[in-house]
């Protein structure tokens, strides 16, 4: 017989397998001709990464340039595919000794109204930042760009269109994202846009994610939903909308054009250095990139309602995340925002009933929240004890958001598990008298950091909303109902949700911003944790 303890355990595991279904990447398909080839793809990388191709190496650029040009006059016709030189004189905020020369390719519809697909055909030729050698190959960075690029050329150039689909091939991404630039520059050509598709490489695998949307994205996320196992979260846009970071997409979203930009993550250690070449390319990502790309592109070609070059001019944001595999959550901001307020107050109304009732201590409260500060301060300095010590033994320099090694993956995880069991057996041992108080506690700072996220990061509200109402209802539940099989399926429905929204993002972050951020990692982890050990601990002491 299986006991609760054992059983508490299996759940916890299901869940946290079940979470990782968000992140799966499809079967790459072999040289089929109706539908995008990952085989066809391929090809053209192999072709493009032979040899370094950045802006100083200007005999190989050139020649990956004609290559493209060749391409895709062999697909759309001479009279289709057009070259913009941009004399290097037009760069006013630096000096340069290269020209930009892009490469448009059309293919016409019914209607001017186009999709434009981007993505850069020059290879990282500097160093960047730290741990970054410079002296790519471009395979992936943006060889997978430039091969879905060419696969949808192939795959819409004899087909009857309703709308116009505009192919930009960039030049000058790495140095200054030129090529995109003097792209928006072009007035008569950006008038007829719809909607852009950016398409580029942080890494070399793992799923492609959908990581930046416009302003107002309810009508671009609509379409969104075409897409085939869809991996993205609005905290990925929040975030990105207050760090540094830039890529092609930037200059368009200057000109106020809607769209999406998709990258992957995995394997960043290979970003900008010699080591994204051809050998270290994932053909399962770049199937990733064609079955969430090419349905929004069929659809966009397909339908009348597109012809309307305003048609993505969204009212709002939304706030959006993935729960399962092809299983998108989105709701508005005002939403949100209501969502916030009333999980709140019914968390409030929780606190005045048990004290009402004497139930409810607020010493116990209070020493929760300490509780919860030495847990946080706990992974924020094993986090970072820990990251330091693996840029040391990697040799490269330590950030708390950029450590570019490829040992990172297993010592994070180890101490993400490690020191949450840890804090389990503490909590378990010495503190489950706390229960009711530490959860009360917990769901509250996560409702407070919603409510707050939700005003000023609103893609980044859900991370916390999502705890702070399983939290909320867990409580109003347990004071109520007293079923043994029913408390056992809600408590396990609850860490499988959970789990199902945590293990994913925690991955992805660690993806994006390497061991270094840890301490963050961990910071983010015990948030939830505080709602989730005397959860978990109940559920694993139930009795009949």
């Amino acid at each position: 017989m299986v006991t609760q303890k054992r059983l508490t355990i299996i759940v916890l595991l299901v869940a946290i397998f079940l979470s990782t279904f968000v992140l799966y990447t499809p079967k790459p398909q072999g040289a089929f001709e109706d539908v995008f080839s990952t085989m066809h793809a391929m090809e053209t990388i192999a072709a493009i990464s032979q040899d370094q191709h950045s802006v100083f190496d200007a005999e190989n650029h050139e020649a990956v340039r004609l290559y493209l040009k060749d391409r895709l006059t062999t697909y759309l016709g001479a009279s289709n595919v057009i070259e913009y030189h941009y004399d290097r004189s037009l760069i006013t905020d630096d000096i340069v000794d290269y020209d930009i020369d892009n490469l448009l390719g059309i293919i016409p519809g019914d209607s001017d109204t186009a999709i434009m697909l981007v993505a850069h055909y020059d290879s990282r030729g500097h160093v960047g930042r730290s741990g970054e050698l410079g002296e790519s190959y471009g395979a992936a960075d943006d060889g997978y760009g430039i091969a879905v690029l060419l696969e949808i050329a192939r795959l819409y150039k004899d087909r009857h269109l309703e709308n116009t689909i505009y192919i930009l091939m960039t030049d000058g991404e790495e140095t200054g994202l030129y090529g995109a630039h003097f792209a928006a520059t072009e007035t008569a050509l950006m008038s007829h846009v719809g909607l852009v598709i950016n398409i580029e490489a942080r890494g070399a695998k793992g799923p492609a994610y959908m990581f930046e949307t416009n302003k107002h994205n309810d009508q671009v996320l609509d379409l969104y939903r075409e897409a085939n196992y869809p991996v993205t979260y609005s905290l990925a846009t929040a975030v990105y909308t207050v760090m540094p970071n830039s890529t092609d997409f930037t200059e368009f979203l200057a000109i106020e054009k809607n769209g999406l930009n998709f990258a992957v993550l995995n394997n960043l250690y290979y970003y900008h250095t010699p080591e994204d070449n051809y050998a270290n390319v994932s053909p399962s990502s770049i199937q990733h990139y064609g079955e969430q790309i090419v349905p929004l592109v069929e659809a966009f070609v397909t339908h009348e309602v597109y012809s309307d070059v305003d048609y993505f001019n969204g009212t709002h944001d939304d706030v959006f995340f993935m729960l399962f595999t092809n299983l998108m959550i989105r709701y508005s901001e005002m939403f949100a925002n209501v969502m916030h307020i009333v999980v709140l107050l019914a968390l409030i109304g929780f606190i005045v009933l048990l004290t009402m009732n004497k139930q409810f201590s607020f010493k116990k409260f209070g020493k929760s929240f300490g509780l919860f500060g030495a847990m946080m301060g706990l992974f924020i300095v094993v986090g970072f004890i820990v990251a330091y010590v693996i840029a040391f033994y990697s040799k490269v320099p330590f950030s708390v958001t950029y450590v570019k090694t490829s040992f990172g993956d297993l010592p994070a995880l180890m101490t993400l598990v490690g020191l949450s069991i840890l804090c389990y057996v503490i909590y378990h041992k010495r503190y489950q008298l706390l229960k009711t108080e530490m959860m009360t506690a917990g769901s509250l700072f996560n409702l407070l950091l919603a409510l707050l996220t939700g005003f000023t990061l609103s893609g980044a509200s859900f991370l916390f909303l999502v705890i702070g109402l399983i939290g909320t209802s867990l409580l109003w539940f347990d004071h109520f109902v007293k079923h043994y099989r029913t408390r056992q399926i809600v408590y396990g429905i609850a860490v499988i949700l959970s789990c199902l929204v945590l293990v994913p993002i925690l991955y992805t972050l660690h993806l994006a911003i390497t061991i270094g951020g840890l301490l963050a990692l961990g910071v983010i982890l015990s948030f939830y944790l505080m709602v989730l050990i005397p959860h978990i601990d109940q559920q694993a002491t139930l009795k009949r």
